[in-house]
């Protein structure tokens, strides 16, 4: 029985709007959610009222923000709600609320509060870009498992993270495995950093502690994810001297594990692991329940895993610390009061789809009591994503066949944490955030969320992935990308008929994915205007406006890859030159582009704007041509006079033969003195196709022109003191 005659008596005297779970968990916290509008722009926040309290304080910040500042209002212990009208769409905003318990627990005045947290916004803009991301890869596992890590990081790309991996030994130095991680960190900064350790990346130790109260037999260094994330103080090996020879807890100068208890400075990096040696109760192996494991984290981020968004919590102590206050205070903030059910853990995950889990009970290394152990798990596959559990032992969870890890070892979950010893805080990832961020948050927290509860103590850890998030949008399928003329084009197709789509490119020279449009596309194909040559890479991303418990956000889908090996035609304008006839003003430019889109917009140096212009002196006459997509390409035409051979001076005979041409151009030239000529073949864009030197006084030129294409060509020669074009055509041979 969950709550005994004592508390019932005492649920009697301070009673509750139908609260369900347990007293101290009700009253240590404020059970939160929020409902937005967005004309006039409006924030409400809700909570469960408490009947013992002495009154709300209300703070705002942003989520950047290290402190809370001043706070926004005072209510009355009668208050339900508040309503923030000072907000702006497309913005988020972390709310604090505190309520004072001036009568509980203790009944004589000594002070006590309940708190609760949530981020809150009205269309909250998309993220596109998360951050760099680093998966530290047990070396073991290099070749047996390189299919699912490519896909893996292809994952994690395609959700807006710079991703690389580096492979390590199980067996180095937990000292060396920190420097490939710093030196990684410093040389890919990014707004964010997340350390995924896949496999059996060497377990760093440190403290002289027992987060779960067991002073006698389980007191001393805990397993401390958190020294490969903090990256600046000082990690010392002198004066903890805890020796009990075969524990796992020992720690003595010069060991290899560390003296702090707490981490000497806040995490830089955002970090979770998935390691299933020493699973032996599983009837997989280390590497088919790693294969299991990324399995189920692709199924997740493509939408293959359908689960219902609501949460169970199944506190089975009574303690006045509030043990399952971690699970009512942030389930609430993701899908509301009414969504949040006390539960039994195993009998209900067993068929109900809860995407959301808290258990806790009486533990050992391998069980909670009343929720499960790590037997039940190697067969079960109870229905939840995200599993908070706390209990003794098992925190601790480098033991061989560990409950923590025995969850994630199944076939269904992906993450899970020992809450709440510290108080975890996931209130963000209901409008977006990953959990590699709620990690890092409360691995960190100083104070700035309370009560913390053994916050920055060592021992904190994620277990999953840490770049996963809880909002899944199915993404496109069958994404192609042609070459399209001068652009590419992609097409695709949607089974979630989303609001619109992202998309996003990374040539050769780039890093990461750009984004191309900043308003969602709503048709499900795309053209990307004059892409350079070359080997491109695109990427997909439907979205859709996704309403929490929280608020109102874009949430992107997983990104779907395409490459082409682009090698556009030339943008060819076909340009038609006609020269202009001495003192009639009668010359012409036309184009007509090929191989870009229409309609084209022309804009000439002369200020008109068709496609074709008349009636033009001798002169250079421009035209800049834009397509439909906005590529755009320029062309200079030079009108010179034509006028027959007899403008040469000192020219006594002259014969152009045969006019059309078919291979060779005969020239006959007489002059009553030696001539020097330049002699050029013009094409109709204007363009030279060859040129001839020649000198005499008497010149019979042969000029082999089986070279150019059928068309209209000019021979231009000019001599000392003038310059003449004539006219001729060329046939097909």
């Amino acid at each position: 029985m969950k709550i005994s005659a004592a508390l019932s008596a005492l649920l009697y005297l301070l009673p509750l709007m139908s609260f369900a779970q347990h007293l101290y968990d009700a009253r240590q916290s404020v059970i939160l959610e929020a409902s937005v509008q967005e004309n006039p722009p409006a924030v409400r926040l809700n909570w469960v009222p408490d009947t013992a309290n002495g009154g709300y304080t209300i703070w705002r910040k942003a989520k950047e923000d290290a402190a809370w500042g001043d706070s926004l209002v005072v209510l009355g212990p009668g208050s339900t709600f508040w309503v923030d009208t000072t907000v702006a769409v497309g913005i988020g905003y972390e709310y604090q609320v505190i309520k004072s318990l001036p009568a509980f627990p203790y009944g004589n005045g000594t002070p006590n509060f309940g708190a609760g947290y949530l981020y809150s916004g009205i269309k909250v803009l998309p993220t596109h870009h998360r951050g760099a991301c680093l998966v530290v890869v047990d070396s073991t596992f290099k070749y047996s498992l390189a299919p699912e890590i490519a896909r893996l990081l292809s994952d994690i790309q395609a959700d807006g993270w710079n991703a690389r991996a580096i492979y390590v030994n199980r067996n180095d130095a937990v000292t060396s495995v920190k420097s490939y991680i710093k030196s990684w960190s410093e040389t890919h900064p990014d707004k964010q950093q997340a350390v995924f350790l896949l496999g059996r990346i060497p377990v760093p130790y440190s403290g002289e502690i027992a987060p779960d109260g067991h002073h006698n037999d389980h007191r001393g260094a805990w397993p401390s994810d958190g020294y490969y994330a903090e990256l600046e103080g000082v990690w010392a090996d002198q004066t903890v001297n805890i020796n009990s020879p075969g524990s796992r807890q020992d720690n003595v100068p010069g060991d290899g594990k560390f003296d702090n208890n707490v981490f000497p400075a806040p995490l830089k990096l955002q970090l979770g692991r998935v390691d299933f040696a020493n699973m032996s109760k599983f009837p997989e192996s280390e590497e088919q329940l790693l294969r299991r494991y990324l399995d189920k984290d692709h199924a997740w981020r493509t939408g293959k895993m359908p689960v219902v968004e609501r949460a169970l919590v199944d506190n089975n102590f009574q303690d006045i610390e509030g043990l399952g206050q971690t699970g009512w205070k942030n389930f609430s903030a993701m899908f509301g009061y009414a969504n949040v059910k006390d539960l039994p853990y195993r009998p209900t995950l067993s068929n109900q789809s809860y995407m959301w889990s808290y258990g806790c009970g009486g533990g050992g290394p391998e069980s909670a009591s009343d929720i499960s152990n790590t037997t039940n798990f190697t067969t079960d596959s109870l229905q939840t994503i995200f599993t908070l559990l706390f209990g003794s032992y098992f925190g601790d969870w480098d033991y061989p066949n560990n409950f923590m890890r025995a969850a994630i070892a199944s076939r269904s979950c992906l993450a899970s944490t020992w809450a709440n010893r510290p108080n975890w805080v996931f209130h963000h990832m209901a409008l977006g955030e990953h959990i590699g961020y709620s990690a890092q948050m409360t691995m960190s927290n100083a104070g700035l969320y309370t009560p913390r509860f053994w916050g920055l103590y060592v021992h904190n850890a994620l277990l999953g992935d840490p770049t996963l998030r809880m909002h899944v949008l199915s993404p496109v399928e069958n994404l192609s990308a042609d070459e399209a003329g001068i652009h590419v084009k992609l097409t695709w197709q949607d089974p979630a008929n989303a609001l619109g789509y992202f998309i996003y490119k990374k040539t050769a020279n780039d890093t990461a994915y750009l984004l191309l449009n900043q308003v969602p596309v709503t048709d499900t194909v795309y053209f990307d205007a004059c892409p350079d040559s070359g080997f491109i890479s695109y990427l997909v991303r439907s979205v859709e406006l996704r309403t929490s418990a929280s608020g109102t956000y874009y949430n992107l889908s997983n990104g779907i890859p395409v490459s082409v090996l682009n090698n556009p035609p030339d943008w060819n304008l076909e340009p038609v030159v006609t020269m202009s006839n001495a003192g009639q003003s009668n010359g012409s430019v036309s184009v007509s582009p090929q191989n870009g889109c229409a309609p084209y917009h022309y804009v000439w140096n002369t200020g008109e704007t068709t496609a074709d212009i008349q009636g033009l002196d001798a002169g250079l006459y421009c035209v800049t041509v834009q397509d439909c997509l906005g590529c755009s390409v320029s062309y200079c035409a030079t009108i010179e006079e034509v006028s027959n051979l007899s403008g040469l001076p000192s020219l006594m005979h002259s014969r152009i033969f045969p006019n059309p041409v078919g291979e060779k151009l005969m020239l006959e030239l007489h002059f009553d003195h030696p001539q020097d000529l330049q002699l050029e073949i013009l094409d109709a864009r204007g363009r030279s196709m060859g040129r001839r030197k020649c000198s005499g006084q008497n010149i019979h030129l042969e000029w082999d022109v089986s070279f150019l294409a059928a068309g209209y060509y000019w021979l231009r020669i000019e001599g000392a003191n003038s310059v003449v074009t004539y006219p001729f055509a060329k046939t097909s041979r």
